[in-house]
């Protein structure tokens, strides 16, 4: 098991990771909303969709956590797995959230403008992303998942 921490515990970690996600997504949500206000721009839409995604967001976590009690195997590895995946993407997204709005906003006010990341957006991302990946398939290998014993 990852760093000795029972199944049990896994499951509140990821419980963790996933109300940590689903709370600065929607912070990330009303920024955006509130940055459309303030431009004067229509977020009626934005507000929809962003609702959307959030209870889709939740749903399939949820589906996720209940599918690891399913299996016959420890879910402790997958676990883990989850809650790093869960806690890196708002991490990644909040350096560059004024960006992101900004993107929006400009493709609200012209809606044949694609969204588009610049480099060093996509840099930070998929850098950051990377390391966490990196670093978790590290800690995985230093478990006896990773030494195949």
């Amino acid at each position: 098991m990852p760093l000795s921490i029972s199944e049990s515990g896994w499951g509140l970690i990821a419980v963790a990771a996933t109300a940590f996600f689903m709370v600065t997504m929607r912070a990330m949500i009303k920024e955006l909303k509130a940055a459309g206000e303030q431009r004067r721009t229509p977020v009626q839409q934005t507000e929809q969709g962003g609702r959307t995604s959030y209870a889709v967001a939740l749903v399939l976590a949820a589906v996720v956590l209940l599918a690891t009690r399913l299996g016959s195997e420890p879910a402790s590895v997958f676990l883990f797995l989850y809650s790093v995946a869960f806690a890196a993407i708002p991490i990644a997204l909040y350096p560059v959230r004024g960006r992101l709005i900004e993107a929006s906003i400009a493709q609200r006010q012209n809606p044949d403008l694609k969204i588009k990341t610049d480099r060093l957006m996509t840099a930070w991302i998929i850098g950051f992303l990377s390391l966490v990946c990196l670093g978790a398939t590290l800690v995985l290998m230093g478990t006896e998942y990773g030494t195949g014993t």
